[in-house]
């Protein structure tokens, strides 16, 4: 993509992202690589719906300035996308109010309740909280970038990627129209997943098509071990990061009635 073009559609994305309340004051960054190498990216502490073209910073692979524009401090969440990712060359990062109540709640967005989201997007893990600006962050994030195009941070907020800018304003947005159909479906007595068979169509769908490649076999979700296809790297990532618990051990537990009527008859025998 050429640089005016690029400048364009990144402010573009920054007043959606701004006026959707995908972001208020200075939160969130995005981000395009160019073609010549060089990355075009949002600057620190500026609210993303004032944000002008003229304003965008401009730096190396490695993060250093190539303008006077001071680039935001978690650029190096972007940077680690582009190294591990040579497919993406944009990045929009967020904190969506729905999409970041899960990643506060220490949940993924993973469940197979939208055919529509297994076909374009996959699942969304969650990375392990991480101190934003720091290489905390990114190392909870690397384990995750290489098969999964949208990722939440415990609490902290959403980060979504693709080929372009509006692939990966497209991704965020998806994410977060998901998180909010999930919130509402569980309100409503909670959502019913797709079963295994019909998943499996949807992913060969998907790859016929070219929304995803085989890599999205890989990603880290628990109803793809209930189908019968296979990681082509046979590098699936851990099940663990499916279902984080939250770090303040706050988290609900399930039992059904045999399991809860065991553990209080093993309570009452161990008080005698």
């Amino acid at each position: 993509m050429d640089e005016q073009t690029a400048r364009r559609d990144l402010v573009r994305i920054c007043k959606l992202m701004y006026e959707r309340s995908y972001v208020v004051s200075s939160d969130g960054n995005v981000s395009v690589l160019l073609d010549d190498g060089r990355v075009l990216a949002t600057p620190t502490m500026t609210c993303k719906g004032r944000t002008t073209e003229d304003m965008l910073a401009v730096t190396d692979l490695e993060g250093r300035p190539l303008n006077d524009r001071r680039a935001s401090s978690e650029l190096a969440m972007h940077l680690l996308i582009y190294r591990e990712r040579p497919d993406v060359k944009a990045v929009c990062h967020a904190h969506p109010p729905n999409g970041t109540a899960f990643a506060v709640a220490g949940l993924p967005i993973d469940q197979p309740i939208l055919s529509e989201v297994i076909l374009t997007l996959g699942c969304v893990p969650l990375a392990e909280y991480g101190t934003p600006s720091t290489e905390e962050l990114t190392d909870a994030m690397r384990p995750l970038v290489k098969h999964h195009n949208a990722l939440l941070m415990a609490n902290h907020g959403a980060v979504a990627y693709g080929a372009d800018l509006w692939q990966a304003w497209d991704r965020l947005e998806t994410l977060e129209h998901t998180a909010k159909i999930a919130i509402l479906s569980r309100i409503l007595g909670g959502s019913r997943n797709l079963p295994p068979d019909a998943i499996e169509k949807l992913i060969n769908v998907r790859e016929a098509a070219g929304y995803l490649n085989e890599g999205a076999r890989c990603q880290a979700c628990g109803y793809l071990h209930e189908t019968s296809l296979e990681c082509p790297s046979g590098d699936r990532v851990s099940p663990a990061y499916r279902s984080s618990p939250p770090s303040n051990g706050a988290g609900k537990v399930s039992l059904t009635r045999e399991e809860l009527v065991e553990l209080l008859t093993e309570a009452a025998r161990l008080k005698d």
